[in-house]
């Protein structure tokens, strides 16, 4: 195997390797509203949940790069999450993530990401901020921390204050999604992505039989 030291790489490097040794990561598609009022949503693979009391999650923001017109800003959706202090954010499944993906282009802050590709939204309950109607579910956040790191990337914490989960994907009698009929798609290396169709079912074995039993 080859051994590769992280000190003296480029912080471009070091992103190829990391991201392309993790996958597949969830996409998240996040909706902010600016103080104009347009509705941004942006796409991230940097992305997972951190707890349920509270139900809280992780997403890493950086600032637009070299490769962009708009080098160094920050991103709108860091600006409209400090500015407002909620957001949505809409799971990605089959059906949409070629629009999903588009929205991950560097568009002015006066353009709307999610009308730009052809997806509509709709309205949230808890928060001011819209969600994806297409979206399979979606989650209406509070802002509950950002710890900015670094000159380039800060990590937004969100509390979970209400869902949307399409009725086809919702078992209400057990209060959970339907897995089997949920179709996310995960993020590898680079604009490479992964389908989960092709699954196994394999439960967590409790150490003592007598005493636990293993979670379903």
């Amino acid at each position: 195997m080859t051994s590769i030291a992280m000190a003296g790489l480029t912080t471009r490097q070091k992103y190829w390797l990391i991201t392309g040794s993790v996958g597949p990561r969830p996409v998240a598609l996040v909706t902010t509203l600016g103080g104009d009022g347009v509705c941004n949503a942006a796409p991230y693979s940097a992305f997972n949940y951190m707890g349920e009391d509270p139900p809280l999650f992780a997403i890493a923001v950086d600032r637009y790069g070299d490769e962009s017109h708009r080098p160094g800003e920050a991103k709108d959706t860091l600006t409209n999450i400090l500015a407002r202090q909620e957001f949505v954010v809409n799971m990605v499944d089959e059906p949409i993530v070629e629009q999903a993906v588009r929205c991950g282009s560097d568009f002015p802050a006066h353009l709307s990401e999610a009308e730009a590709v052809g997806l509509s939204l709709a309205p949230s309950q808890a928060v001011a901020v819209p969600r994806v109607a297409q979206a399979p579910i979606a989650w209406e956040c509070r802002l509950y921390k950002v710890f900015a790191f670094s000159a380039q990337r800060s990590i937004v914490f969100g509390e979970i204050v209400a869902m949307y989960v399409r009725d086809a994907l919702f078992d209400e009698q057990r209060l959970r999604i339907r897995v089997d009929e949920f179709a996310p798609v995960g993020r590898l290396g680079g604009p490479n992505y992964c389908r989960t169709s092709d699954r196994i079912r394999i439960p967590v074995p409790t150490y003592l039989p007598s005493v636990g039993a293993a979670r379903e």
